[in-house]
């Protein structure tokens, strides 16, 4: 039966309204990793290897291992996107296995992110290695058939519009190119348990992908149980999905 519960789409003013949230939770997580020297000190630290080079994951780690190390990807990408990429980026991991030759980082707060101290955005974006993009997913720029690579995790609940998003994702992979897609999913039971998210407006189950996945070969395509999941206490699973585009 499907998810009557099911929010795909949220007005502008919501919308603004958890961007705020979102942008506001990374500015305090920033400050505190600031306190008491702790940049200075892990800075020291990864000078021995003691620690990582860059500050900060958001799970990114752990999607990297759902998605098997990334190993179906190519040792070369043209042209590289990632939808939504947050302050630590999914692509700091990717590119440990995949020389990517042109990346766009793309996030409405991406401008305050690349500001963050000792994160792989920070570096990348200071020796010009790739191209800043903060338009609404929605209003995604690029044209047509562009992409080799197109990469979106854990994004959709924070939009205004996921039909939309989820059209542009489509549109700008090429032919031939591969869409990495990876999503909590919600159930009538979590949406009822949890009440309003301000910073999660948008609530999606497994079933409401499939239209969008249709013209692409699917490389990995599952959802996780709850207690395989990342989130078991809020959402029922986890979508994962790459294909390569028809």
């Amino acid at each position: 039966m499907a998810n009557k519960q099911i929010v795909d789409q949220v007005s502008e003013g919501r919308w603004m309204e958890a961007q705020s949230w979102e942008r506001n939770h990374w500015v305090n997580d920033q400050r505190e990793r600031k306190k008491y020297f702790k940049n200075h000190i892990w800075r020291v630290l990864s000078w021995f290897g003691r620690v990582p080079k860059y500050r900060g994951d958001d799970w990114n780690t752990w999607w990297l291992e759902q998605f098997g190390g990334y190993e179906f990807l190519p040792k070369k990408i043209e042209n590289a996107l990632e939808a939504g990429c947050g302050p630590y980026t999914n692509m700091r991991l990717i590119q440990e296995r995949s020389d990517i030759a042109h990346l766009v980082l793309s996030d409405p707060l991406i401008r305050t992110y690349v500001g963050f101290e000792m994160t792989y955005v920070s570096e990348l974006y200071s020796r010009a290695g790739c191209v800043l993009d903060d338009h609404p997913l929605e209003e995604l720029p690029f044209r047509d058939d562009y992409f080799d690579l197109v990469v979106k995790i854990n994004v959709l609940d924070h939009v205004r519009n996921a039909h939309e998003c989820m059209q542009n994702l489509v549109r700008v992979t090429k032919p031939g190119g591969i869409m990495i897609i990876g999503q909590d999913l919600s159930d009538e039971a979590d949406i009822e348990a949890q009440g309003e998210d301000i910073g999660h407006p948008i609530r999606l189950d497994g079933e409401w992908f499939s239209p969008y996945f249709e013209g692409f070969e699917p490389i990995v395509s599952k959802i996780l149980g709850r207690e395989e999941g990342r989130a078991p206490d809020h959402h029922y699973g986890t979508l994962l999905f790459a294909g390569k585009k028809r």
